[in-house]
């Protein structure tokens, strides 16, 4: 399994053999993507043995207080439509793509959830280089961040708080979807041998959520297709509700692999996180010159129209209107 993940990796997310990162890094240690080789090393000595009692929290120091998440309950609108809702002309529902049958599975996955004791209040993150910077989703958490039109989304900033900032066990440089199951992939730190790295990061944070976005370095749609059918069903087994996000880039040379993400979310009726969509309306997609990273700005400024041409921004704020309507659904039950 491992010489297989190896041979799948691409160029895309870092270049060097990697073995492990040695400790998660915290915000202030990862201004942006191309502060990477900062942070991810060469473990040449042996691990140190697992604790024996995994953490159920962030193994992340907290950097700053934040809104414990009861203060602010989580509550639906239903009122009249919000004429804010759509980006750069894209309407939410295109972007969180949660049909009527969705909803009902969500549910369902839910209930297991609660049975098997995860936390409602919880995401985690699954994914490759791009989700180990400060740029993906952290200022949710830690700022710099005004949220203008988009204020009526403050409430699923705190119901998930906490979340945001976290990079987690399941996020690697250059992982792919069947690294995800390799052990060799799970950080030493933090896992026990032999574990998996989404197995791992489900025992660390307890989360009801797993916001996923892999496939960049997959280079083959029917091996990402495979794997990643393997990833929803381990995840809604376990209790957890995967969601499903499109990449910016065509690291494969197509878009065979945001095609394949599309059709795995409806077969398995399972949220989309649309952002290929959004990255429609970016310059070049949203991508720097690499054609794999998105490009970044300096505070999250929704207030700013320069920040709806940037590729993280775009992707922080989409995701949070996919996590805004998954809150929804687990608020019924709060």
């Amino acid at each position: 399994m491992a010489l297989a993940a190896m041979a799948l990796l691409q160029a895309a997310c870092a270049g060097a053999s990697i073995s492990a990162i040695v400790e998660l890094p915290t915000v202030a240690e990862t201004a942006d993507s191309s502060a990477l080789s900062e942070f991810v090393a060469t473990v040449t000595a042996p691990a140190p043995s697992p604790v024996p009692t995994l953490p159920t929290s962030t193994p992340l120091p907290t950097l700053t207080p934040s809104i414990p998440p009861t203060v602010t309950p989580h509550v639906t609108e239903t009122s009249t439509p919000n004429p804010a809702a759509q980006i750069n002309g894209v309407p939410f529902e295109e972007i969180a793509v949660i049909s009527p049958e969705v909803v009902e599975h969500v549910r369902e996955i839910a209930r297991r959830g609660r049975e098997l004791g995860r936390n409602p209040r919880a995401f985690s993150k699954l994914g490759d280089s791009a989700v180990l910077v400060e740029s993906n989703l952290t200022r949710f958490d830690n700022g710099p961040l005004m949220l203008g039109s988009y204020d009526f989304l403050q409430p699923t900033i705190d119901w998930f708080s906490e979340s945001w900032k976290r990079y987690g066990g399941g996020a690697r440089v250059s992982l792919t979807t069947i690294g995800t199951f390799d052990p060799m992939w799970a950080n030493t730190n933090y896992c026990p041998p032999g574990q998996h790295l989404l197995e791992c990061e489900i025992n660390l944070h307890n989360p009801a959520v797993m916001l996923i976005r892999l496939g960049t370095n997959d280079g083959d749609a029917e091996l990402y297709s495979k794997y990643m059918s393997q990833i929803v069903e381990y995840c809604v087994e376990n209790g957890v509700i995967p969601i499903l996000g499109t990449k910016a880039d065509r690291f494969e040379g197509d878009n065979s692999i945001n095609e394949a993400t599309r059709r795995l979310a409806a077969d398995y009726r399972v949220p989309l996180w649309d952002f290929d969509r959004l990255a429609e309306t970016l310059p070049n997609r949203g991508l720097k010159d690499d054609q794999a990273h998105l490009t970044v700005s300096i505070v999250n400024d929704f207030t700013d129209p320069e920040t709806f041409t940037r590729g993280y921004p775009m992707s922080d704020l989409s995701a949070l209107v996919v996590l805004d309507a998954i809150a929804d659904i687990l608020n019924e039950n709060e």
